[in-house]
């Protein structure tokens, strides 16, 4: 029964979810984040094809980063693109965490607080 007179009528489409500027903002931090880190990863991995060097098997120091992107170190690029995208949710929830002091949400100022301290103790803990 295509359309017939028993057939109910088509639901109505969904409203469209408008976002408001913070998450307009955080949106757009992730796809910063992500694009610089794979922009810098892909640039590794075109240096190292153009200069037929192997693939690092382990990260660049970072004080040695700066120098390693300036002579155009493959490596130095893949560690770059990686931190990038280590940093990128530091980074959502850093704002976040902005966006909720100015909005005065005392409680998801400390929720993401915590959740940021967190984050950063796992990478001080962490072993590297």
């Amino acid at each position: 029964m295509n359309g017939g007179a028993g057939a109910p009528p088509p639901a109505p489409p969904a409203p469209r979810h408008r976002m408001d500027p913070v998450e307009r903002t955080v949106r757009l931090v992730l796809l910063v984040g992500i694009g610089v880190s794979v922009a810098l990863m892909a640039a590794g991995l075109g240096l190292g094809l153009a200069h037929a060097a192997p693939l690092p098997s382990g990260v660049v120091a970072l004080a040695e980063l700066p120098g390693g992107l300036v002579r155009l170190r493959p490596a130095a690029y893949l560690s770059a693109g990686l931190i990038a995208l280590i940093a990128t949710p530091f980074l959502r929830v850093a704002g976040s965490l902005v966006a909720f002091a100015v909005e005065k949400d005392r409680r998801y100022v400390a929720v993401t607080a915590a959740v940021l301290a967190v984050m950063c103790l796992s990478v001080l803990l962490g072993k590297a």
